[in-house]
């Protein structure tokens, strides 16, 4: 991820993109489900040959139950990744784009119980991120996006994850 990154900063005269927004998860494993709905998420990407482009990208959510009828949580997701970028820019009025990253996801738990909190754990995974979605310029460099999103994380039982983002995405010159 980091080569990707250095490889957009290094690209300055070509258009780079920086997207910040609002993220939901649902992550399933095993019949069981959850949504994470806070959430953020920001990438930058910037052009390597055409309409393909590199990719880094980070995000954070965070889901807290209460303990009103059982032991309550926090969990919290952090995700670093990197990869390729795929726009089709023919379009003036909207760019769709699809992306694969690769990268890991750090998950932690805390519990809470009877006005103590516990360190449940927390472990680190590999990630692969399938996705795409739509940007659409709302000016001359700021535009929105929305974007949706299948992870795998290999964790010791497999975890599929669903993210939705909508932000605004800046277009660096």
């Amino acid at each position: 991820m980091m080569l990707a990154l250095v490889a957009v900063l290094a690209a300055p005269a070509a258009a780079q993109e920086l997207s910040v927004g609002y993220q939901v998860q649902r992550f399933s494993s095993n019949g069981d489900s959850s949504t994470v709905p806070l959430g953020v998420s920001a990438s930058l990407a910037g052009p390597a040959s055409g309409p393909v482009g590199v990719v880094g990208q980070v995000d954070w959510s965070r889901k807290r139950e209460s303990e009103s009828v059982r032991p309550g949580y926090d969990a919290t997701f952090l995700t670093f990744a990197g990869g390729a970028r795929w726009s089709g820019r023919t379009n003036p009025s909207a760019t769709p784009f699809v992306e694969a990253l690769f990268g890991a996801m750090r998950m932690s738990t805390r519990l809470h119980s009877a006005g103590q909190t516990f360190n449940f754990g927390s472990a680190t995974h590999a990630m692969l991120q399938l996705g795409g979605g739509v940007s659409m310029p709302a000016g001359r460099a700021l535009g929105a996006f929305g974007q949706l999103d299948y992870r795998r994380i290999f964790a010791d039982i497999g975890v599929n994850d669903l993210r939705f983002v909508a932000g605004a995405r800046l277009t660096i010159r």
